[in-house]
C-alpha cells in the first residue's frame, strides 16, 4: 500500500531520500506527536519524497516504540523493500495502461499482474524474517499499524485538500423502494 501510495503522490517518480536538498518543506508535518497535522505540500507545491520519508520514519519511531539503534537497523531493510514493491508495481501499472490490447494480450497482462502479486507477497514475507532479526514481532506489528494509520491520514490530507470531505460514522445508502412479494399481489 505504502508503494502505491508513495508512487502516486510522486507521479511515480520517487527516489531513495537524498539528504542534500535543502529547499524542501515538510510535506506532511508530523512533529512527534498525535496526528494532528495535516497536508502541506513544499512551496512549489511538489511532493517531497525526502520530507515524506522523514516524516514516517519519526511517525513510525514513535508509535512503534523503536530505539535509535532499532530504527538505524530497521528502516534501510523496509525502504529496500518499499524501493523493490514500487520497482515491481511501476512495471504492472506500465502494462496494465495499456490501451488496445487484443484480448489475448490482456490475458497475458493479467497472468503478469498476477504474478507480480505473488512476487510482492512473497517479497513481504522475505523481509519479515529480516525485521525479526533487528526488531521483536511486537514492535514490528506496532510499526505495521503505525504504517497503516500514516498512509490513511496522508490519504485522508490529500482528499481534504482536493476539497473531499470524509463522513463520519457509517454511510447511509440512499431509501430503497420496498418491493412486496406477498401473494396478494398477484
Amino acid at each position: 500500500m505504502l508503494c502505491m501510495l508513495a508512487s502516486v503522490l510522486a507521479s511515480g517518480q520517487v527516489q531513495q531520500p537524498n539528504n542534500n536538498n535543502q529547499n524542501v518543506r515538510q510535506f506532511w508535518p508530523y512533529q512527534n506527536r498525535n496526528i494532528q497535522n495535516r497536508l502541506v505540500p513544499n512551496r512549489s507545491g511538489q511532493f517531497s519524497p525526502t520530507e515524506y520519508w522523514k516524516q514516517q520514519k519519526a511517525f513510525f519511531t514513535e508509535k512503534a516504540g523503536l530505539t535509535e539503534d532499532e530504527a538505524d537497523k530497521f528502516f534501510p531493510l523496509y525502504n529496500e523493500l518499499q524501493q523493490k514493491k514500487r520497482d515491481l508495481n511501476r512495471e504492472v501499472r506500465r502494462m496494465s495502461y495499456q490501451d488496445n490490447q487484443t484480448e489475448d494480450q490482456a490475458r497475458k497482462t493479467l497472468d503478469v499482474i498476477a504474478e507480480t502479486n505473488l512476487k510482492i507477497a512473497q517479497l513481504e514475507k522475505d523481509y519479515l524474517e529480516k525485521f525479526k532479526e533487528v526488531l521483536p514481532a511486537s514492535k514490528i506489528l506496532k510499526v505495521q499499524n503505525a504504517e497503516d494509520q500514516f498512509n490513511s491520514q496522508i490519504l485522508k490530507d490529500i482528499q481534504q485538500s482536493r476539497g473531499h470531505q470524509f463522513q463520519q460514522g457509517p454511510q447511509q445508502r440512499p431509501q430503497q423502494p420496498q418491493l412486496n412479494y406477498s401473494r396478494h399481489n398477484r
